[in-house]
């Protein structure tokens, strides 16, 4: 959730040296503009993901430039999807038939300021929307999660545990119950399993058909009943194929803790946020752990076992 927030705020610097650049450095930033969005995996992932959706060619842009007109002339979007696929795919063929950024050298808009203007409110300006609002809405579903989080652990822990312990079978469907009915209370409709995908049936899939959808798995990590650290392994993978099997770019892994451990997320990049985050294969996992080992303050609670989990250990089949 903080590491979104502060890349909205990465967007909008970057738009904001754009706009404060003067005629010399104007094609450096926007190079850089577009070299941050490549190399940083999420906003790449949302890119990749888009392009794949809404394609043009280099040949499309070739044909309106040469027909003379304005790229822009009588352009209408399906959504805005496809309004941030074109600007961004229109950037790449500007570099593609300059070889360089320095398109207010070549007067294809006009003079330096109809060219800065064209960039910055035309091209630029619909693709950071489009990142703020896909940043947006994972923010909020993620804040649900920690909600949801925070109201087991610090009111309702002792309560579902005895529930679960008294359970004598279907032990998720029970936890994965009391998480579907906080997401409806707080405004998620139809938060239920689907029919089956090419992977099986997700545990929680809401709003899936939208562009801000909800895909959870749950898992259970207890000893008693011989779940260990493979149930989140193998709960990594299921969300994973979800995603790929409804074409989305964000999962969710919520587990579900009973024994006296706490778990590390280990991962290559990203390993400070919070809940931890993994980037595989352009798109963004989010693991978010509930405690449910104890309703003892942490001063009676005494020492607990930590285990690091690794990237490579959770990618490795």
């Amino acid at each position: 959730m903080y590491y979104n927030h502060n890349l909205r705020t990465d967007l909008q610097e970057w738009k904001n040296r754009l706009v404060r650049a003067d005629y010399n450095q104007l094609g450096h930033q926007l190079r850089y503009f577009v070299n941050n969005i490549e190399s940083n995996k999420i906003l790449n992932g949302i890119v990749s993901n888009i392009v794949n959706q809404y394609n043009f060619d280099f040949d499309y842009f070739e044909k309106k430039f040469k027909e003379r007109r304005d790229v822009f002339h009588k352009t209408i979007y399906e959504n805005d999807i496809e309004q941030a696929s074109f600007c961004y795919q229109l950037l790449k063929y500007i570099h593609h038939k300059i070889g360089n950024y320095d398109v207010h050298k070549t007067y294809v808009f006009g003079d330096y300021q109809n060219t800065k203007n064209t960039l910055i409110d035309d091209i630029v300006t619909p693709i950071i929307y489009y990142f703020h609002d896909k940043l947006d809405k994972s923010n909020s579903i993620i804040y649900l999660l920690e909600k949801y989080k925070r109201r087991v652990e610090w009111f309702t822990r002792k309560e579902l545990a005895k529930k679960y312990n008294n359970a004598e079978k279907e032990y998720e469907n029970l936890l994965e119950e009391d998480l579907r009915l906080f997401l409806f209370d707080q405004g998620i409709d139809y938060p239920f399993s689907t029919p089956k995908s090419a992977s099986g049936r997700g545990d929680i899939i809401g709003a899936i058909e939208t562009d801000n959808p909800l895909i959870v798995e749950i898992k259970i990590v207890d000893k008693n009943k011989k779940y260990g650290i493979d149930r989140i392994k193998s709960g990594f993978h299921q969300i994973v194929k979800y995603t790929e099997d409804y074409s989305k770019d964000v999962g969710y892994l919520v587990i579900y803790n009973f024994d006296k451990v706490r778990y590390d997320f280990k991962f290559k990049e990203n390993s400070n946020v919070f809940p931890p985050m993994l980037i595989f294969n352009n798109k963004v996992y989010y693991f978010i752990i509930i405690d449910m080992y104890s309703d003892e303050t942490a001063s009676k609670l005494g020492s607990v076992e930590k285990i690091e989990i690794t990237e490579d250990e959770l990618i490795k089949k």
